[in-house]
């Protein structure tokens, strides 16, 4: 595709401008990876982290990257859309994001939005549900114990990580929700209504109840496991709250908080444990969560409680493991049913 002309300074400063209004770390960084694969697309160089100066309304060299993105025709960002690489979903909230952006500036500068006739990118079957469905990556029942299985290990670490493992999937958890789990958060006194204050995304608080298994692995961990950890943090810090280490649910070897990024690697190490990726899974947090989402539509649950319980903000995002359920009862159907299997045409 043809490299439009924009200044890569302005584009910059209208970038980490953009970023800089969303109030979540999470969701500053994750606009600064999209934004990245319009800057590739532009010919310049990656939008910087950090924010500029404020008043970039008024910065005259951030608003003519503004007029000079205004003025690129449709078929610019057609042309940019379609040669953009990886998977659907990818390419789907990459354009989201680019849809967010030109949506800021045109209103703070009051010009045209050259993106507003921007569609996402179409799926392999064309907007299908089913190519919506196989974004989904969701372990069987079998598989999921398998890595609760291989997560019981003895000692502080095991307890934790097979709490983890079980908090991870019983509650649905994203990996930076699970990162970022409090002790003031947990209200696991009452068996009848054990339940975990969730911070999600966009700043949403929910209410998720903890499942039987996960709450004996998190209690057994919180009585045994996670003191010995947190006695090994014999680090002071000047500023312990912004750490935060002391109320938080999932340490590390040394005594502090979990990262969502650790949180990534003990879910990978689990897996090799059960030697789920050698059979060629793709295990991950989020894995974790979407199995959630789908054991509990294929059980009955209502998707109105999936929904709550998953966090969701629209019931559309739950929807997408219906289809998943749907695809796997095609698959037995096809198996079982007498009427469904290929037979051999009898001669005549």
């Amino acid at each position: 595709m043809s490299t439009a002309t924009v200044d890569p300074e302005g584009f910059g400063r209208l970038a980490s401008a953009f970023t800089a209004t969303r109030e979540n770390p999470n969701t500053r960084a994750a606009y600064t990876r999209d934004l990245a694969a319009l800057a590739a697309g532009l010919g310049v160089p990656d939008p910087p982290a950090d924010a500029p100066p404020f008043g970039v309304e008024d910065d005259p060299v951030a608003r003519a990257a503004a007029v000079a993105l205004s003025r690129l025709p449709l078929a610019w960002w057609q042309q940019w859309r379609d040669a953009l690489p990886g998977r659907v979903a990818t390419r789907r909230r990459r354009v989201a994001a680019t849809r967010a952006f030109c949506g800021w500036w045109s209103r703070a500068y009051a010009l045209e939005n050259p993106v507003r006739d921007l569609r996402p990118p179409a799926s392999a079957a064309e907007g299908g549900q089913e190519s919506i469905a196989r974004e989904v990556v969701a372990l069987t029942p079998a598989a999921v114990r398998r890595m609760c299985d291989a997560a019981a290990q003895p000692g502080p670490l095991g307890a934790r990580t097979r709490a983890l493992i079980e908090v991870l999937y019983g509650c649905g958890l994203r990996a930076s929700e699970a990162a970022g789990l409090d002790l003031s958060a947990c209200h696991l006194d009452d068996p009848a209504d054990p339940f975990v204050m969730i911070h999600g995304k966009g700043g949403r608080q929910r209410a998720v109840a903890v499942p039987r298994e996960a709450l004996a692995a998190l209690t057994a961990y919180l009585r045994t496991g996670r003191p010995e950890l947190r006695a090994r943090d014999r680090t002071p810090r000047p500023d312990q709250a912004r750490h935060r280490d002391a109320d938080a649910v999932f340490l590390g070897t040394r005594g502090r908080r979990l990262g969502r990024a650790a949180v990534w690697a003990i879910v990978t190490e689990v897996a090799d444990r059960a030697g789920l990726r050698q059979d060629g899974a793709r295990v991950f947090p989020h894995a974790l969560r979407h199995s959630c989402g789908t054991h509990l539509i294929q059980s009955g649950v209502d998707i109105r409680y999936v929904q709550a319980h998953l966090g969701h903000a629209s019931p559309v995002t739950t929807e997408v493991y219906t289809h998943v359920t749907a695809a796997h009862l095609r698959e037995d159907f096809d198996r079982a049913h007498p009427r469904a299997r290929s037979r051999k045409p009898h001669g005549m």
